[in-house]
C-alpha cells in the first residue's frame, strides 16, 4: 500500500448503501501545493523590468548650468538593469557633433550605473546632448536613448 495520509469521509445523502470515499494525500503533494501557493501569492512583490530602461540621471534630461563649473564630473545614468560594461556605451556629444566627454565608461558600484567623464576644457555655453547604448545582463536585450543638457 502507498505510503501517505489517508483521510476518509462519507458524503451525506439518502442512499443507505453509500461508501465512504478514499482520498490519498502524499506528503510530496501537500509540499508542492503549499510552495505553489506561497510563490503565486508573493508574486506580486516581485519588480519585473522588462529591457534596461533608465531610472537616475546626472545630470538631469533638460537641466540648465549656469556656469561651466556646476557641471557635473561625470554623466551617470542609473538602469533598471546591469548593464554590460563592454557592450555598452555612453557619448557626451556639443552641438557641433563633437565629443567632450574622456572615453572612460566605468560600471558603478551599484553594478546597474555607468558613469563618463567629461573633458570640462571642451565645455563652453551650448546644447549638449547624452546618447547611450546599453546591452542588459539579465535579459539580453539593447536599449538605446539620449537626452540633453544646456550650459549658458
Amino acid at each position: 500500500m502507498p505510503k501517505g495520509v489517508i483521510v476518509s469521509f462519507t458524503k451525506e445523502g439518502t442512499d443507505l448503501n453509500q461508501k465512504p470515499y478514499v482520498v490519498r494525500i502524499s506528503l510530496l503533494g501537500v509540499i508542492l501545493f503549499v510552495m505553489s501557493f506561497w510563490v503565486v501569492s508573493n508574486v506580486q512583490i516581485l519588480t519585473v523590468y522588462c529591457h534596461p530602461k533608465p531610472l537616475v540621471y546626472i545630470p538631469q534630461p533638460h537641466q540648465v548650468f549656469d556656469q561651466v563649473d556646476s557641471v557635473p564630473n561625470r554623466v551617470i545614468i542609473t538602469f533598471t538593469e546591469r548593464p554590460e560594461l563592454v557592450a555598452s556605451k555612453i557619448q557626451v556629444m556639443d552641438s557641433k557633433n563633437e565629443m567632450v566627454d574622456n572615453q572612460d565608461l566605468e560600471l558603478e558600484q551599484s553594478e546597474k550605473s555607468l558613469s563618463i567623464s567629461m573633458d570640462k576644457s571642451k565645455l563652453m555655453s551650448g546644447l549638449y546632448t547624452v546618447k547611450w547604448v546599453v546591452l542588459s545582463k539579465d535579459d539580453g536585450f539593447i536599449t538605446k536613448g539620449s537626452y540633453t543638457f544646456a550650459i549658458t
